[in-house]
């Protein structure tokens, strides 16, 4: 039965962070983005170290390129930035297995407001504007968190002069690889937020959410998905399996758990979770605060998984970070 769970499992990672639920009959955040005045500029500049690029007034967001070494090819990884230039405080976005950073666009407009905040959102590899992997390669969670190192280092930590107040942000999927983080930079990050994600995800509940996924994606094929969710069609297919989720962790008959990950770890640790979400349990959420009495919650009532970026949840992200 646990083998046969596991296997599931392998399968479930290809849709479970697609869809962000609205509260019924409120406005969320995200809804804003698609608005004309937030649309994102692009460079055609790319180097190794961010390029700089003139602001528009009208476009407060920025792409730029970051390039990884990889092999003997440079790979370029994809993020938007928005706020202030040498901003103390730093938010760090990290989508889900299928998400893109247009999904932190009303998390980019909330802090546009908000001196001293820089917001920054990621496209890994094989996503919305990053390249994709060559067809040799194959997509995994260890490629993920590599990528992810020297680009905090390249980037975010580039100035040994001065250090920023760094919060990492990651829904579900990007909330295990904020874990992951600490164990590379320990005290250098100040604090994470996870977003939908706790401790420990059941096997059976990601099984239950695969088939309602399933069943919303009817007969679509892989390539008409892959472009819906502007992703490569090889990452569509490398998330189910059993080699892309690569990272250690401790599996039980229960699910993964991902305590040690943040063993040593002393910065802050937050979580946002649906009501009715059947990742986040509300069970886990129990445990979670029991194996970190410092964590703080916040539930975003009738919301599934991932939980949206509600005004009082990007009030409740901005209040991790101070």
């Amino acid at each position: 039965m646990k083998k046969e769970l596991f296997n599931l499992l392998m399968e479930v990672k290809a849709e479970i962070l697609k869809s962000i639920q609205p509260l019924g009959g409120k406005k969320t955040i995200i809804e804003i983005q698609e608005q004309p005045h937030m649309q994102v500029q692009s460079l055609v500049k790319v180097e190794s170290t961010p390029s700089v690029v003139e602001r528009d007034e009208k476009n407060l967001l920025e792409t730029l390129y970051y390039e990884i070494q990889d092999g003997a090819r440079l790979r370029k990884i994809a993020y938007t930035v928005s706020g202030s230039i040498d901003a103390e405080n730093i938010l760090l976005c990290l989508p889900g297995l299928l998400e893109t950073k247009a999904s932190f666009l009303g998390i980019h407009h909330f802090f546009l407001k908000t001196p001293n905040y820089k917001v920054i959102s990621v496209d890994f590899s094989g996503r919305g504007q990053s390249d994709y992997l060559d067809s040799d390669q194959s997509y995994k969670m260890s490629l993920y968190l590599s990528d992810l190192s020297q680009f905090v280092e390249g980037v975010l930590f580039r100035d040994q002069s001065r250090r920023p107040k760094l919060t990492v942000l990651g829904t579900s999927m990007g909330g295990v690889l904020a874990m992951y983080l600490c164990k590379v930079f320990g005290s250098k990050i100040f604090g994470i937020v996870l977003n939908d994600i706790a401790l420990t995800v059941n096997w059976t509940s990601l099984y239950s959410l695969y088939k309602s996924m399933k069943n919303d994606a009817g007969f679509k094929e892989a390539r008409e998905l892959a472009r819906e969710f502007d992703v490569d069609e090889k990452a569509m297919s490398d998330v189910q399996l059993p080699t892309h989720f690569d990272l250690a962790y401790q599996a039980d008959v229960w699910g993964m758990n991902f305590h040690e990950s943040l063993e040593g770890y002393k910065g802050r640790v937050s979580l946002i979770y649906g009501g009715d979400s059947k990742i986040c349990t509300k069970r886990r959420v129990s445990e979670a605060k029991t194996h970190i009495p410092r964590l703080k919650t916040f539930e975003v009532p009738g919301a599934g998984h991932p939980a949206p970026f509600t005004v009082p949840v990007c009030e409740f992200i901005q209040s991790a970070m101070i």
